[in-house]
């Protein structure tokens, strides 16, 4: 199983690409959502949309559903694609096509559309997994955002590799609750972290200042994206800070790793 970080950087990212991932196994891809500028990281590792078969998506901000129209589109009318997988907590299925996708993809010439015309749609329930080449992909709620009445929640992926026996924990965008994160990161053997690196704390993503404090074994299998560019614009230095810090870094826009 290879991990390719198409791009590492967060929302507003002007010099890196939005934290979208692929996980690739016997030519096959599955891509972990699909932000406003997939279709520039895809090129700018060689690759398109034509080879992408399964999307799963983790929540409906911009930067991780904004290219999903592009996806969409592009596979519909070229007769060479097949329909994509579409792969999402079920509570995220029509929200994402009646505020997201709808008004660009519901009509084309002759025709009114739906989301199951561009996608074979799988909506999962809570803690459920699904397999994909093999490998188990268990979806974890967490919370992203309290709007003051209700959570609105991201689900990340517990990644299970049958070949290794590895453990690959993706905590999507995530405040830092480490009640309900510390299972997954115990049971892990590598961590994709949500790292905020701002001078100001938002509140909705865990920032590298409370990373910090967690256990130093949790930390030495914690890899850090979603950050912002003040990251990739002095990379060397925030990654010797990272590995002082006890992290195992910070992940570079089109790194790989085979786990």
């Amino acid at each position: 199983m290879n991990l390719i970080f198409l791009g590492t950087g967060a929302a507003f990212t002007l010099s890196n690409y939005h934290s979208n991932m692929i996980i690739e196994e016997q030519g096959n891809r599955l891509l972990i959502d699909a932000g406003g500028d997939i279709r520039f990281s895809l090129k700018n590792f060689g690759l398109s949309y034509k080879d992408i078969d399964t999307i799963y998506v983790t929540h409906l901000h911009n930067d991780h559903i904004g290219g999903m129209e592009f996806l969409a589109f592009s596979s519909y009318f070229n007769p060479d694609c097949s329909k994509l997988n579409l792969y999402c907590h079920k509570w995220l299925v029509d929200d994402l096509w009646s505020f997201s996708l709808k008004g660009g993809l519901a009509s084309i010439q002759g025709r009114i559309l739906n989301l199951h015309d561009y996608f074979h749609v799988h909506g999962l329930d809570n803690n459920e997994c699904f397999t994909w080449q093999g490998i188990t992909l268990e979806i974890v709620q967490s919370i992203h955002v309290f709007n003051g009445y209700w959570v609105v929640p991201t689900f990340g992926l517990l990644i299970t590799d049958p070949k290794s026996g590895k453990k690959v924990y993706h905590t999507s965008d995530t405040q830092l609750n480490t009640a309900s994160l510390d299972p997954y990161y115990q049971q892990a053997d590598m961590i994709i972290q949500d790292c905020e690196t701002s001078a100001f704390k938002t509140g909705v993503h865990s920032h590298y200042e409370e990373l910090i404090t967690l256990d130093p074994e949790v930390k030495t299998k914690m890899y850090l994206w979603h950050y912002q560019d003040n990251v990739i614009e002095g990379f060397d230095i925030w990654q010797k800070k990272a590995h002082k810090d006890g992290f195992a870094g910070f992940l570079k826009p089109s790194e790989t790793m085979t786990i």
